[in-house]
C-alpha cells in the first residue's frame, strides 16, 4: 500500500509539474504572439515610413521639375531683353524716343520700324550702377529675338554712343542663372584668355572644345575642374 501511495504522490507531482510546464509554454506562446504582433506593427510602420519617404521624394522631384520649368521660362523670357548701361539720365527726358533713335541709327532703319520692334522700355536700379555712381540701366523688351540679335551683333562691330559716352549692351540673364554660373568664373576667364569659344548649358554648366576634344562641364564641384585647370599653360590666368 505504501508503494502505491508513493507512486500516486509521484504521479501527482509529475502532473503538477506538467501543468506548470504547460502554463509556461502557454505563457511563452502568448509572449511570442505579442512579439509577432509588435514585429508586424514595426513592419507596418516601416512600410508607412517608406511610403512617406517615397511621397517626399516624389514631391521633391515635382518641386525640382517646377524649378527647372520656371528657370526655363525665365531664360526664354530673357531672350527678348537687352540691357543698356551708361545712358545719361536727364530730367523730363523721353527715354523711348532716345533709345529708338539710338537703335534705329545703329541698325540703319527708320524710327517707325524700330518702334514696331520694341515692346517696352524702362530703367532699372542695379547694384553695379549704384556702386559705381552710374545712371540706371535701360532695359528693353523686343517683339522678336531677331531684332535683339541684330543689335547685339552691331554693338560688337561698332561702338554705340549717347552724348559722347560709350553705351554698353548686355544680355539679360536671370539672377539664379548668374549665381550658378559664378562658380565657373575662373574657368571662363581662362577660356577667354586662351580664345577658346564656349557655350553655356541650360540650366547650368558649359561646353567647349580643348585640344581637339569636346568637354562638357555640368557640375559646380571645383574639384572636378581642377584636372582641366592644370592643363592650362602658365600665364593664362592673371
Amino acid at each position: 500500500m505504501q508503494g502505491i501511495q508513493d507512486l500516486k504522490i509521484k504521479t501527482d507531482t509529475i502532473e503538477q509539474r506538467t501543468g506548470r510546464t504547460e502554463e509556461k509554454v502557454e505563457s511563452i506562446q502568448q509572449m511570442m504572439a505579442k512579439y509577432e504582433e509588435r514585429l508586424q506593427k514595426v513592419e507596418e510602420g516601416g512600410k508607412r515610413r517608406e511610403e512617406k519617404i517615397g511621397n517626399i521624394d516624389n514631391r521633391l522631384t515635382v518641386i525640382e521639375q517646377e524649378k527647372s520649368g520656371m528657370l526655363k521660362w525665365e531664360l526664354d523670357r530673357s531672350e527678348f531683353y537687352l540691357r543698356f548701361q551708361n545712358i545719361e539720365e536727364e530730367k523730363g527726358q523721353d527715354l523711348a524716343v532716345i533709345m529708338i533713335g539710338i537703335l534705329a541709327d545703329a541698325l540703319e532703319i527708320t524710327e517707325e520700324k524700330m518702334m514696331d520692334g520694341i515692346d517696352e522700355i524702362y530703367r532699372v536700379f542695379t547694384r553695379y550702377a549704384m556702386r559705381n555712381n552710374l545712371p540706371r540701366e535701360v532695359h528693353i523688351r523686343f517683339t522678336k529675338k531677331s531684332m535683339k540679335t541684330q543689335i547685339l551683333q552691331v554693338a560688337r562691330e561698332k561702338t554705340l554712343k549717347y552724348k559722347g559716352k560709350e553705351i554698353l549692351v548686355l544680355k539679360q540673364i536671370p539672377r539664379r542663372v548668374r549665381e550658378m554660373r559664378r562658380e565657373y568664373r575662373f574657368l571662363t576667364k581662362m577660356l577667354l584668355k586662351k580664345e577658346v569659344t564656349y557655350r553655356w548649358l541650360i540650366p547650368e554648366g558649359l561646353m567647349f572644345t580643348w585640344q581637339e576634344q569636346r568637354h562638357r562641364i555640368d557640375s559646380t564641384d571645383l574639384g572636378l575642374l581642377t584636372p582641366f585647370a592644370e592643363t592650362i599653360p602658365s600665364g593664362i590666368v592673371d
